[in-house]
């Protein structure tokens, strides 16, 4: 204690990165909000704002592991607040189009069955004693069995007992597919005997040169995992995640209304059709596959903000904001907060101006690394007539180098316009 009030305590990206090196990841996100990267050098903010968002991942595979061990026990109600936090915490497109599709693909309608308690979230959205779960979570605090099943809870019931039978090589591969050592991975799947490579192999092996950017290693990889089991929906799913990345709308189509008439990860489907329908402003289109994948249980989030944006366009602005108030922002204490997608839309239409400030705070406390929210907060303040406050957002949004490029864009003309 007295060293402590001598020296100082560790500024808070020393400590962001002392709790990352240790894998605590909610302490990170909480962290996070104590870290203004536009007081740090590019290289500085470039690495808190890489490890946030890596951290954001992490707890979002944890959540998705619990939704999953949810949905066996029949808790569907937990398994959905799993999920939707889980979502919320996802940072890379992988992790969000992995959520989307354990969306899309439970049977949400399914009659409850009596469940155990299930623990908190993981996060640090539920209080205490989900940061304690985080820390009773930590993979690396597992032994390697431990580890798999945890990692294997949120695949489908019927291949779990499928890969725990696999190789040692191929469990290793797995595993550090799963713990991010990507290049580690690919050269353990290398290893694997060629009468193992069935389509659980090409698919982890897909996934991973897929993070790798080997995208024509990635599209054969997932390609064949889906010419040897038709039925591998989290195949298709990534595949059309691949293509749509790649900027290839054909395939994307193909592949979508593929899933759609065989059934499919069809939810999923449905969704990226509105999506594309909606780049291509076919708005009718748009708007019917995205009530039709709603319809199936598939709230996934992006599929909720495509058929909103759709109404909105359509100049049907109560049906839109309708949809995105459906947008859960609870988490598992219960009460309902505003959506900050909700409040981007009052804030297009100069609608409950304050509200729409408080929702953007509160999502920037969430997500102390997206600058997002600071930036709307900033906008919703020019909005207002409080010129110099919403300046020093803006420039504070526009220093942050994971700002998106057409918020940058956007920024610098408010700027220059004053």
């Amino acid at each position: 204690m007295v060293l402590s009030r001598l020296f100082g305590k560790k500024d808070p990206f020393s400590k962001l990165q002392k709790a990352y090196n240790e894998k605590r990841w909610a302490d990170c996100l909480r962290l996070g909000e104590q870290v203004d990267l536009s007081n740090l050098d590019k290289t500085q903010a470039a690495e808190a704002s890489g490890m946030l968002d890596r951290a954001g991942d992490a707890l979002c595979r944890l959540n998705t592991d619990e939704g999953a061990a949810c949905l066996r026990t029949g808790d569907l109600q937990k398994a959905r607040e799993h999920f939707e936090l889980a979502q919320k915490q996802a940072r890379s497109e992988e992790m969000r189009h992995k959520v989307e599709g354990l969306l899309a693909g439970a049977d949400w309608d399914e009659e409850p069955q009596p469940a155990a308690a299930a623990g908190g979230c993981a996060g640090g959205s539920c209080g205490t004693h989900a940061g304690e779960a985080v820390e009773q979570g930590e993979p690396q605090e597992l032994d390697e069995d431990s580890h798999l099943e945890l990692i294997l809870s949120s695949y489908p019931a019927e291949l779990i007992e499928r890969y725990l039978e696999k190789s040692a090589v191929f469990r290793q591969a797995f595993l550090a597919a799963h713990d991010g050592r990507d290049q580690e991975s690919l050269d353990g799947f290398d290893q694997v005997d060629e009468a193992e490579r069935d389509e659980l192999y090409f698919y982890e092996r897909g996934l991973v040169r897929d993070r790798l950017g080997d995208f024509p290693g990635a599209n054969r990889d997932l390609k064949k995992a889906r010419s040897l089991s038709e039925n591998h929906g989290q195949a298709l799913v990534s595949l059309i995640a691949l293509h749509w990345r790649n900027g290839e709308h054909d395939e994307v189509e193909t592949l979508a209304h593929q899933g759609i008439e065989s059934g499919i990860a069809a939810g999923f489907c449905l969704g990226r059709m509105a999506a594309l329908r909606l780049s291509q402003e076919r708005l009718e289109e748009a708007l019917e596959f995205g009530r039709r994948a709603m319809s199936q249980g598939a709230v996934d989030l992006e599929t909720t903000l495509v058929t909103a944006a759709a109404l909105e366009k359509s100049g049907r602005l109560d049906e839109a904001e309708n949809v995105l108030a459906s947008i859960s922002t609870g988490g598992c204490g219960g009460g309902r907060q505003v959506s900050p997608y909700l409040a981007e839309f009052w804030l297009r239409h100069g609608r409950n101006m304050d509200k729409a400030i408080d929702a953007f705070n509160q999502a920037a406390r969430t997500e102390p690394g997206n600058p997002r929210w600071i930036f709307r907060v900033g906008e919703a303040y020019l909005a207002k007539g409080w010129k110099k406050e919403g300046r020093t957002l803006l420039e504070r949004a526009l220093l942050q180098p994971s700002l998106d490029p057409q918020l940058a864009a956007q920024g610098k003309k408010y700027l220059s316009d004053d």
